[in-house]
């Protein structure tokens, strides 16, 4: 796969969910094109050693941080971002990756577990939206904006489900709707809002994923093969640096009927 080139040079990212998955993904690419970035540590030490490690192995000029947060606490969300503003780092962009996908038959899903997913997908993406809002109101104004951020959703909220995702469908469908919303209001602030709605992609969030439901999915797919995610970083990165892009849903699919 040929690799998009961008330069996010003397930026930095913040990256929710940054130390595996699409969010690592996401930071490594963003690191390869100069720019500085602070993940969320994950609630295991040891990922998140590892994240920092690759980072700074592969991209020695750049700064890389790692900050605890609980994207579904705004006690923690709050921190995180007062944290990075202490250390003296503007936030520039943002990527919020963080999220679950239990997988669970539907009959057996219970309130505990949904309450679990949409405090993560949900709330999480509203509180980390808000605070890095409060953090990119206060740059001085850059090149027309002032902060851009992508929240990564789900084709799962738009055009596909299935009852074993109810839970994370639903909650994909809200953050969709979150980004129109947040747009709106923090268009006055020249803050630009989008999301990235992947489809299938190769991670290990898909890897509970019951075999016939990753069947008949693949079959829908028009280029017949689940994406990589490093494709889904380079949507991202595109959406981060559209000009004149605002509240809006970019499904990356492959085709999907």
């Amino acid at each position: 796969m040929a690799r998009a080139t961008f330069d996010f040079s003397g930026t930095t990212t913040v990256v929710t969910g940054g130390a595996s998955g699409i969010g690592f993904t996401c930071a490594e690419l963003i690191a390869r094109s100069g720019g500085n970035i602070v993940i969320s540590a994950s609630r295991s030490p040891e990922k998140t050693e590892q994240a920092l490690a690759k980072l700074k192995k592969a991209h020695a000029n750049i700064e890389v941080h790692a900050v605890p947060c609980e994207v579904g606490s705004e006690e923690s969300v709050e921190s995180f971002f007062a944290a990075i503003g202490a250390a003296g780092i503007r936030v520039d962009y943002l990527i919020n990756s963080a999220g679950i996908s239990p997988n669970t038959e539907f009959l057996e899903q219970t309130q505990k577990e949904w309450d679990t997913v949409y405090n993560t997908n949900t709330t999480g993406a509203f509180l980390v939206t808000k605070y890095a809002a409060l953090s990119m109101k206060e740059n001085a104004l850059l090149d027309d904006f002032r902060g851009r951020i992508v929240l990564i959703t789900s084709t799962n909220g738009i055009n596909s489900q299935d009852p074993v995702s109810a839970h994370y469908d639903s909650s994909k469908a809200a953050g969709n709707m979150l980004v129109r919303t947040a747009a709106e209001h923090l268009s006055e602030h020249q803050i630009c809002v989008n999301a990235l709605a992947p489809g299938w992609i190769e991670t290990a969030l898909n890897n509970t994923l019951p075999p016939d439901v990753r069947e008949k999915e693949t079959a829908k797919i028009w280029m017949r093969r689940w994406a990589k995610p490093e494709e889904m970083a380079a949507c991202a990165a595109h959406i981060l640096t559209m000009p004149y892009y605002m509240g809006q849903v970019l499904m990356a699919d492959g085709g999907y009927r």
